[in-house]
């Protein structure tokens, strides 16, 4: 599941400019999101982070830490930023919400070693972090 988040330049022409993207991992110190145009590290930002069970979404001040290579990370930008500034409420309710337990690690990823067979194998389907009773089929295991 990906949660949405807005951010905004604070500095320079597109200052105030939304770019619309996904969020990966939040924690009180930042945030790894995703966005289809990179910003420059070290630019200031405003950035709102909409999580499941939220009331409102979470607004900070920021800076970008990290821009993934495009030649390592084809497709969306991946972004590391550092959280400067929380508005309002919003660090309070961020750190309930991450103690509640409401957003859970990714499962580890299995390691698929390739297969000789050209009939489709079976894929366990993981849902927070406990096997499903639902199998998928698919026509590669790579």
């Amino acid at each position: 599941m990906y949660s949405g988040v807005v951010v905004r330049r604070r500095d320079g022409a597109r200052a105030g400019r939304p770019c619309e993207g996904h969020v990966y991992d939040v924690g009180l110190g930042g945030a790894r999101i995703e966005l289809d145009r990179p910003i420059a590290k070290g630019a200031p930002i405003e950035i709102e982070i909409d999580l499941p069970g939220c009331p409102a979404p979470i607004a900070a001040t920021a800076r970008v830490v990290r821009v993934f290579d495009r030649h390592d990370d084809p497709g969306p930008r991946r972004i590391a930023v550092a959280f400067e500034t929380f508005a309002a409420d919003s660090e309070s309710v961020l750190a309930r919400h991450l103690s509640q337990g409401w957003l859970r690690p990714a499962p580890a990823q299995p390691e698929i070693a390739p297969t000789d067979r050209a009939e489709p194998s079976m894929i366990e389907v993981i849902v927070s972090g406990a096997p499903s009773s639902r199998r998928t089929r698919s026509a590669s295991a790579a």
